[in-house]
């Protein structure tokens, strides 16, 4: 039976990880293990996971999305994971049922040839509002389209999309992965700080690999995402348009890591 290892990166993100109504229940299922990275060394955060036997492992320096998840990746290794097993990026504000990890493993079981996986992401808890997590890859037009306040790259709508389609890349917010596939591609590009990571990471399966991101629509989840990178002059938006050159010059010419 494959594995589901799933990672979680908390900044300070306790409360969204200690009363999430499901992830006891999700690390209960006998395929499941998940791995919490502390990227703050939370004692309340260390304490949780050790009284309900959830992995934990604590960082000495603040890292970015894309380093933490690569370490996480070697801690799932080193627990067991094999090539065929699913490692699974997992958002702390990201809220999903025991029964849906159930249907989505199931789901998975129908693709023995793809590799990458994202699923039906809404804000909030009647599924009645997307979120606009499945877009198409960016260009230099998208530089601009952030400077004038603009969507940076078209968003798929998800309404008319079917069952299992294709599309470029998806938000890691939840993104399914073969492990055989994200030890291809070394994880994440660690040179991207923050933002980005997922467009990139998406881009190298399908341009080195042949995969594409499979969108199961029936697998839904709430996600409450903060969006910061929209503050105009921000930390957070400097650092995302500092990402989006790195990626369109990295896909336009070959600009190396």
């Amino acid at each position: 039976m494959e594995h589901l290892y799933i990672s979680i990166v908390s900044h300070g993100n306790d409360n969204d990880i200690i009363n999430n109504p499901s992830l006891l229940d999700i690390n209960n299922l006998d395929n499941v293990t998940i791995i919490i990275r502390d990227n703050l060394s939370s004692q309340t955060l260390q304490d949780f996971c050790t009284a309900n036997k959830i992995e934990y492992n604590k960082s000495g320096d603040i890292l970015g999305f894309a380093a933490n998840n690569n370490i996480n990746f070697k801690v799932a290794i080193k627990l067991g994971m094999k090539s065929d097993d699913w490692f699974i990026l997992f958002n702390p504000d990201l809220t999903i049922t025991a029964d849906m990890m159930i249907k989505l493993y199931t789901d998975l079981q129908c693709f023995p040839l793809q590799k990458i996986f994202a699923i039906n992401l809404f804000f909030d808890n009647n599924f009645s509002t997307m979120e606009l997590s499945l877009r198409q890859f960016p260009t230099f037009v998208s530089f601009f389209n952030v400077l004038k306040g603009s969507s940076f790259t078209k968003a798929y709508d998800k309404k008319v999309l079917s069952y299992a389609s294709t599309v470029d890349w998806a938000a890691a917010s939840f993104l399914v992965f073969k492990s055989d596939l994200y030890q291809k591609l070394k994880g994440f590009d660690e040179s991207y700080f923050m933002y980005f990571e997922d467009v990139d990471i998406c881009y190298r399966a399908n341009k080195y690999f042949n995969q594409k991101v499979i969108y199961l629509d029936n697998i839904k989840a709430i996600h409450r995402g903060g969006y910061q990178n929209r503050k105009l002059l921000s930390k957070h938006f400097r650092w995302y348009l500092s990402s989006l050159l790195r990626f369109l010059c990295k896909s336009s010419f070959g600009m190396k890591k």
